[in-house]
């Protein structure tokens, strides 16, 4: 993967595609794949009171991961079309992988587990869904590795998936700028949000959508966010968007919805105002975080457990936990030697996972207090 293009008229471009990747060497099967875990640790700085304590080689470039629900695992989807699922400790547990996969190997570019409390079958709380830009979402029941559905999205390339708080929707969307709804019980297409042909309305995307977010509490709800610099509400009921705000520039998983403080979130990949804070019944600016002294250029950010935000990206290449109330670093990883493009928190603690270039790194909080 090359690093995207810092210019300002590049900033539309930083797409997270990866062309073929050779792959004669990659592990197919549990028992067949290895972990390799790095014993010589790539150059980095650890701020704060965290500390690196594992260094995982995933042998393909990785693009999006995700902790479970309860933490306890977490997977990391590749730029070869793989998905690998590990204990938080950084061992591996199982490789994703079925005939489609196999036969176009492109990119894993979201992740999201299935995570519904009044679901009470045991296996669907072992189900994961996410985006391949060959051009479907895959749900799978991770821990025997066979792929439960397929949903066609080959008319273009799904980018970013999410699913509603009570999880009986799922929502897709990517290149085209159409969100589409699935019902996740039935696995059919309700129905197809976008703009109008209107002119004279901004009521849906103009370019690539990178992020959606659900409401937490409102089930119809939804944000999304992308290259047209744009935040749309969404309501499934509704064919087009039901307002919007401008300004964040997203081209990863950078927005989220704080429900306890009504306000958005959002990360945009530049070099000034990246962090951003939202008022979420107006669309209002509440908070500029950085505008003149930039965290790295965002892929990612997101709220955490207990008041903390993450924030992570490029140029700096780096992780950062800042303190919600006063937006003070916590703590984090930085000066790594690639971007950044992807990274989580635990349900628990803002305990780290962090993607750059074919590595996972393992950022644990050491503070008794948090």
């Amino acid at each position: 993967m090359t690093t995207p293009s810092k210019s300002v008229g590049d900033q539309r471009r930083p797409s997270i595609s990866l062309p073929n990747s050779d792959t004669s060497g990659a592990t197919r099967t549990r028992r067949m794949s290895t972990t390799k875990i790095v014993d010589q640790r790539p150059k980095h700085l650890m701020l704060g009171d965290f500390e690196l304590t594992n260094v995982v080689d995933c042998e393909e470039y990785v693009l999006c991961c995700k902790y479970s629900p309860t933490g306890e695992v977490f997977a990391v989807g590749l730029g070869n079309g793989t998905i690998k699922i590990y204990s938080k400790t950084g061992q591996f547990q199982y490789v994703l992988t079925d005939d489609d996969t196999k036969t176009r190997r492109y990119p894993v570019t979201c992740l999201k587990f299935y995570a519904s409390k009044d679901d009470l079958k045991a296996d669907h709380q072992k189900m994961l869904a996410g985006t391949y830009t060959a051009g479907y979402v895959k749900v799978w029941h991770y821990p025997t590795q066979q792929c439960v559905y397929t949903f066609d999205e080959k008319s273009r390339q799904p980018l970013t998936l999410d699913f509603n708080c009570n999880y009986t929707r799922l929502y897709v969307a990517g290149s085209d700028c159409v969100i589409n709804c699935y019902d996740f019980t039935t696995k059919k297409l309700i129905r197809q949000l976008q703009a109008s042909e209107s002119r004279e309305s901004m009521d849906g995307h103009k370019n690539r959508i990178h992020a959606i977010r659900s409401h937490p509490a409102m089930e119809t709800v939804f944000l999304t966010g992308g290259w047209d610099e744009t935040v749309h509400y969404w309501d499934e009921r509704a064919p087009h968007s039901q307002k919007h705000f401008a300004g964040p520039h997203l081209c990863g998983d950078a927005l989220d919805i704080i429900a306890e403080h009504q306000v958005i979130l959002t990360g945009s990949w530049r070099k000034n105002s990246t962090l951003q804070i939202w008022d979420f019944s107006t669309g209002e600016l509440i908070k500029d975080a950085f505008q003149n002294n930039a965290t790295s250029m965002l892929y990612c950010t997101k709220f955490c457990p207990k008041e903390y935000i993450l924030c992570a990206g490029n140029d700096k290449n780096e992780a950062i936990i800042y303190d919600y109330s006063i937006l003070q670093m916590v703590g984090g990883i930085t000066d790594l030697e690639n971007a950044v493009y992807c990274a989580d928190t635990d349900v628990n603690r803002p305990n780290m996972i962090v993607g750059s270039a074919k590595n996972i790194f393992i950022v644990n909080d050491k503070s008794r207090h948090r």
